[in-house]
């Protein structure tokens, strides 16, 4: 994005030049007038027609036959006469005459003097307010679909006080209704609906008064006006391909406060809508896409005693420093009112302005953090305010595969059926690579046929290289040779080639880490994976290829395994056993079978820490499945029976002999030489070792580490404490059932 290039754009739309030159008349926040008494006739339900003036005892039985006034607070109804004091009656108890084109003047003049298209007005209540009641600083809920502001009628009616005070962030108004002496004629306020308003308490006489909801007509689509020609040439430089870097998204968050129900462009307020309606102009004749966004703003400073205190306590702490500002806008209307529901697009600080300072009136929450040790006390505020994004079609390309992925991935499989459309769906794909890379690794494989459909469309190999490889192989299955076979018919064996390079380069990275199982090294069953390829037409000379890159992930794995603990090896042996077999057996259709084979050999000949002999008759048995015998294989087979006649040849446990071996032990200081000379001795009484916390810690560490199966338990009685460690109860039937294993092992490979 140019350094700044925006700020030509705010310039002009804060001015406000006049004539045509500018781009609009602002708005007010709030405005009023006066009616004569005979535009409006009014009925209320056992108290007759309202008289002109109204006298004490009609207000008196209008106070007797209402209820006290309920208010809104987010989600709630709440009925608390601290906040609010008066009396309520409910609109389906009025009956409104208009007098003829009374009602239309008064909404086309609150319209005009409001900064809105038109208006509508809806009967809300009747309110009366006597002696000494009040309402306190509030602010109006949405109470319909499409409202706006309020409408406030006062009837003419003694009474001193009740003056209704509002502002709209550091603007205020104060609009007094009392007169001393009954007149007939109506006094008229209106303020949009997010600003806050009170009504001063009553000090004598009766303030009667009728509200309305004025809600926005909703038009078929968002209005256009006339572009300035300054606005159309800093727009123009701004969102130039060629100077920009990358297609980034601008917002210009708006001036009022809108909810979900209420952000709607038929219902921007004053100031909001102008501004939106010329740059909706402006960035239609470039073809720039335009939406309306709820954004979240989030700072984080460091937070600061406050001057009358020293106390560390939530209320007694000030911003010092800011750490951190973010925004993320996760709330989207497009330019026919639709909702775009989806995740959050975050937006750097850089593309977002405003022509009104993020200040109290937008705060939603504020939290504390006290001191955690590494960093020290902060404050978090969080903001919501209204924006306006304007994007070029790649940015809303690349925004929508955030917060509408499905949605958008549907749009680009469409395209790509479309062969006409390569070049587009390359530069939209280009555009949007990150996000449906991140998808591509969080979603894996669901993704991978519509994946595959738009990369056999694109016209060169690269991009399609990098949206594919993020997909996580091992978790490939044989339903998935189909989309596998269409790239590597769309784009040549040799891409699909460099493609499954790159997965198990990927793959290699995360041998380090002890989370990684046998499991991830590639498709499970790999010999199903294997011939659901070659049914689906892919090339065996490919497979080839893969089982390649399937024994160099086995070769990085061990490698890393024999650097592992004891115990890890140990967790991990019945998994490992089980995925080597399955590389042996995807073999069988391949064409480079015996030179695979014999490197499979070697590498586990190589290794008898991990692949000890007695430990392959598994693996010497998947390979003798193949109908097509091999001089290594009965190799292995020899060797393997010459194991396990070995250890059949040892005479079984004694029934007093509790002799443990075979351990890795990896510690052989004064403690653990105990534990070591205890557990290799035939002595199956547990060992009791009365030793400080800090060297029975370690001891059992080390246990730990060997995956020695020994138990352990803490006797604290006396100084030092014990530790008791204990062989398993169940050793000697442990023995057994592994020397009738080994038996069975040895009479199918007799067979």
């Amino acid at each position: 994005m140019n350094e700044r290039s925006i700020d030509d754009v705010l310039r002009i739309l804060s001015a406000e030049p006049p004539g045509d030159a500018g781009v609009g008349t602002e708005g007010d926040f709030a405005v009023h007038g006066r009616l004569p008494g005979t535009a409006v006739a009014v009925e209320v339900d056992g108290a007759g027609s309202l008289e002109l003036p109204m006298s004490e005892d009609q207000a008196t039985r209008l106070r007797d036959i209402s209820q006290p006034a309920r208010f809104g607070r987010r989600q709630e109804t709440l009925l608390d006469t601290s906040v609010r004091d008066c009396g309520e009656i409910a609109a389906d108890a009025l009956h409104l005459r208009w007098r003829d084109g009374a009602l239309a003047a008064l909404l086309k003049e609150v319209a005009a003097r409001l900064g809105a298209v038109s208006l509508e007005a809806e009967a809300h209540n009747l309110l009366v307010y006597g002696p000494g009641q009040f309402f306190k600083p509030h602010q109006d809920t949405e109470k319909r679909r499409g409202m706006v502001a309020t409408l406030v009628v006062v009837w003419p009616s003694a009474h001193i006080g009740g003056t209704l005070r509002v502002s709209h962030g550091s603007r205020r108004q104060s609009f007094a209704s009392q007169q001393l002496h009954g007149s007939s004629e109506l006094r008229w306020f209106a303020f949009y609906a997010d600003c806050r308003h009170e009504v001063l308490p009553v000090e004598e006489g009766w303030r009667v008064c009728l509200t309305f909801d004025l809600v926005a007509p909703r038009p078929e689509r968002a209005r256009l006006s006339p572009v300035p020609p300054a606005l159309r040439r800093a727009v123009e430089r701004h969102f130039d391909p060629q100077a920009n870097s990358g297609p980034d998204p601008w917002a210009l968050l708006l001036d009022h406060e809108y909810s979900e129900n209420g952000l709607r462009w038929s219902q921007l307020k004053g100031r909001d809508r102008q501004l939106a309606e010329v740059l909706l102009a402006a960035a239609g004749e470039r073809g720039l896409v335009v939406h309306l966004a709820l954004a979240e703003l989030r700072e984080t400073w460091s937070a600061v005693p406050a001057a009358r205190s020293r106390r560390r306590e939530a209320d007694d702490v000030e911003r010092g420093e800011l750490f951190e500002s973010t925004l993320a806008l996760d709330f989207w209307v497009d330019v026919d009112d639709r909702v775009v529901k989806g995740c959050a697009l975050s937006l750097e600080p850089e593309d977002v302005d405003s022509l009104r300072e993020t200040d109290e009136r937008y705060l939603v929450e504020t939290e504390y953090e006290g001191y955690m040790g590494n960093y020290g006390e902060t404050l978090d505020y969080w903001y919501r305010r209204a924006a306006l994004v304007v994007q070029s079609p790649l940015a809303a390309q690349r925004a929508r595969l955030v917060v509408d992925f499905d949605a958008a991935l549907a749009d680009l499989v469409a395209l790509a059926r479309r062969p006409d459309q390569a070049a587009e769906l390359a530069a939209r794909i280009h555009a949007g690579l990150e996000p449906m890379r991140r998808e591509a690794a969080t979603r894996g494989r669901q993704l991978l046929s519509d994946y595959a459909a738009i990369v056999s469309a694109l016209p060169g190999g690269e991009d399609g290289l990098a949206l594919m490889e993020k997909f996580p192989q091992e978790k490939l299955l044989a339903g998935d040779a189909a989309a596998l076979a269409r790239l590597a018919e769309a784009c040549g064996p040799e891409w699909l080639g460099e493609l499954i390079d790159r997965w198990y380069a990927a793959a290699s990275s995360r041998w380090r880490y002890e989370g990684t199982t046998p499991d991830d090294l590639w498709p499970g069953d790999l010999p199903g994976f294997f011939r659901a390829c070659l049914d689906a037409g892919v090339g065996p000379q490919l497979l080839d290829h893969w089982f390649e890159a399937c024994l160099g992930t086995l070769a990085g794995f061990d490698a890393a395994l024999v650097r592992a603990t004891p115990a890890r090896r140990l967790a991990l042996r019945p998994g490992h056993r089980q995925v080597v077999c399955e590389l042996a057996g995807a073999l069988r259709r391949l064409p480079a079978k015996n030179v695979h084979l014999a490197a499979l050999l070697d590498h586990v000949a190589a290794l008898p820490v991990l692949y000890p002999q007695q430990e392959l008759a598994r693996l010497a048995i998947a390979l003798l499945a193949d109908a097509d015998r091999n001089a290594a294989v009965d190799r292995l087979r020899e060797s393997v029976v010459e194991a396990l006649e070995a250890a059949l040849a040892r005479p079984p446990r004694g029934d007093d002999d509790w002799r443990m071996s075979g351990i890795e032990w990896q510690c052989h200081c004064g403690d653990c030489r105990q534990v070591v000379d205890w557990a290799e001795s035939s002595v199956g009484e547990a060992l009791v070792l009365a030793v400080a916390e800090r060297r029975r810690s370690h001891v059992c560490e080390q246990l730990r580490t060997a995956g020695a199966d020994l138990a352990t338990a803490t006797v604290r009685q006396g100084s030092p404490h014990k530790l008791v460690v204990s062989k398993p109860s169940d050793l000697h039937s442990r023995d057994e059932a592994l020397r009738q294993g080994w038996q069975r092992d040895l009479e199918q490979l007799r067979n």
